[in-house]
């Protein structure tokens, strides 16, 4: 059972979990030693599950596609064969496995100087493999996305820290810069030692690189990943069909300081407004998805759900 240090130390982390010890017990006005024992029992429990970097991969001239795919015939064994074989795909950054509308999906980037071959070579490998076990699915570019600090285990006053990615101007960089990346985005705890070693690179000089980065807004952020079902939680993408886009802002800042939502998604051949919430279970996400629509009830005419039930990968793409 968390108490309110353990929600206040995941706040914080969620928030920015680059930020030094230090700096997060004089915020809760403890000792460093008790924020580590904290955090060291928190991964031990499997509630914290790691630290990831929050990445624009359109700065190094990605476009991000998301595929959702609705299963038949498709049995346990079956579903296992194409989770370890999609996860170890070139790009396939997010996998996650669906409840609902949809039974998976999966987040894959390709360069922009040859996005639409990369993609349908890619997507027609997948098909001659399990096309009949496909019923249907559907495609869209995914971006910008818009994430927030997670906040639906605390009360009281909240801040919401914004992260945008997928909309960016291309930046310069280089092969070291993208294997820096790849190698640290899922892993911002490892130590940089073993980070270095893996690429082949001095520490100073990765250190360096990933500041640069952070300059750059390649990296724009930093949060950690929650086992939501430990927590007694449960995540869910909400799709809003509109009559009208003519609040579309009102809704927006409404869904982004929210304590349940954290995350807002514009995507080219999705649905008309897309977002992320958690929440403890069915009933409540109703009863919150109602009040939006009272809110709203002008512009929304109807919405959709599905849960999350896992992220067998996960490393660029946030939750």
């Amino acid at each position: 059972m968390l108490d309110l240090f353990d929600k206040k130390i995941i706040y914080e982390l969620e928030k920015d979990s680059s930020q030094p010890i230090s700096k997060i017990a004089k915020k809760i006005n403890r000792s460093k030693e008790f924020v580590n024992f904290r955090i060291h029992r928190l991964k031990e429990e499997g509630i914290l599950l790691g630290y990831s970097a929050i990445v624009d991969m359109s700065k190094f001239g990605y476009f991000t596609f998301r595929v959702y795919i609705k299963w038949q015939n498709m049995t346990k064994e079956r579903k296992q064969e194409f989770y370890n074989y999609i996860k170890v795909m070139d790009n396939v950054w997010t996998t996650t496995v669906l409840h609902g509308k949809w039974d998976f999906a999966f987040f894959v980037g390709v360069k922009s100087g040859n996005y639409i071959d990369s993609f349908h070579k890619l997507w027609d490998e997948i098909q001659s493999r399990y096309k009949e076990n496909i019923s249907e699915s559907k495609i869209a570019i995914y971006a910008p996305i818009h994430n927030f600090n997670k906040k639906f285990f605390i009360e009281g006053q909240r801040e919401t820290i914004e992260r945008i990615y997928g909309n960016g101007s291309p930046t310069k960089f280089d092969e070291l810069d993208e294997k820096i990346i790849n190698a640290y985005a899922g892993n911002v705890d490892k130590p940089l030692t073993e980070i270095a070693k893996q690429i082949k690179v001095n520490s100073e000089t990765l250190r360096q690189r990933i500041k640069l980065l952070e300059k750059k807004k390649v990296i724009v952020g930093y949060k950690i990943n929650l086992d939501l079902n430990k927590m007694g939680y449960q995540g869910y993408r909400v799709d809003f069909l509109l009559n009208s886009v003519s609040r579309n802002k009102e809704l927006f800042n409404y869904l982004k300081f929210h304590k349940y939502f954290y995350q807002i998604n514009k995507s080219i051949g999705g649905a008309d407004f897309e977002a992320e919430i958690v929440v403890k279970d069915l009933n409540q996400l109703l009863e919150i998805l109602e009040e939006v629509m009272k809110k709203f009830s002008d512009i929304i005419k109807s919405y959709d759900y599905m849960g999350y039930s896992e992220f067998p990968t996960l490393s660029i793409v946030p939750d």
